[in-house]
């Protein structure tokens, strides 16, 4: 699910069409997960439940309409409601989107052996995707093995280059790994990013700190500075 990005006066704009169109059209599917998407979007996850759930009264089974309330109940850490509309999922073009839910349930519930399990099977189908490649990373750097997590991360920040996430990370797991001048790289290409979110992630991540310092004494540029 994707969150949109644009202007408020446009999300406005484009949420009011959406609404007079599901209106005219109850069964448009596209129209209703868009308007999913942007009610998601602006982190109003329970009409944005809401919605899609009358969309499968309208059309029981609808395997998108399922996927997607999924995504939404996994957001709003809803997990078991979340697992039983995946376990209805058979459509095979929705599989590797399905592996990659789960797995983020899984992850966000520290269950990390089997968040790798549905991570992999995710990458494995779709290996080109950034957040694929992303999670997949996290899972194995929460899993401690840094070495198999690096090029996860090394792939998801070649995908998106610009995003913030993957370059911060890579620098964890380069770290973890003892690669100090890489990891300050990444670091410094992070904070390069998105100086807010670095301080923001930093915060949560207290050790970084101390690892730059002790383990890249004389190392330059200090990602910190």
């Amino acid at each position: 699910m994707v969150h949109n990005q644009a202007a408020p006066s446009t999300v406005a704009a484009q949420v009011h069409a959406l609404v007079q169109q599901i209106d005219r059209d109850p069964k448009d599917r596209a129209a209703i997960i868009e308007l999913a998407h942007l009610l998601v979007a602006q982190h109003d996850l329970k009409q944005a439940a809401a919605l899609l759930t009358k969309g499968l009264g309208l059309m029981p089974n609808d395997p998108l309409l399922q996927y997607n309330l999924a995504v939404v109940y996994t957001t709003a850490t809803e997990y078991p409601a979340a697992q039983k509309l995946l376990d209805q999922v058979n459509t095979p073009e929705l599989l590797s989107d399905k592996a990659y839910t789960q797995a983020q349930i899984f992850f966000n519930q520290k269950q990390f052996p089997k968040a790798l399990a549905f991570a992999l099977t995710a990458v494995e189908k779709r290996p080109t995707d950034s957040d694929y490649q992303l999670l997949y990373g996290d899972v194995l750097s929460a899993l401690e093995k840094w070495s198999l997590a690096i090029p996860a991360l090394q792939e998801a920040v070649k995908l998106a280059p610009h995003q913030f996430k993957p370059h911060f990370d890579l620098a964890v797991a380069l770290l973890g790994d003892g690669q100090v001048a890489a990891g300050q790289t990444a670091m410094a290409r992070a904070k390069a990013l998105d100086p807010h979110q670095f301080k923001h992630q930093e915060s949560l991540f207290q050790d970084i700190g101390t690892m730059l310092h002790d383990q890249g004494k004389g190392s330059q540029p200090d990602a910190g500075e």
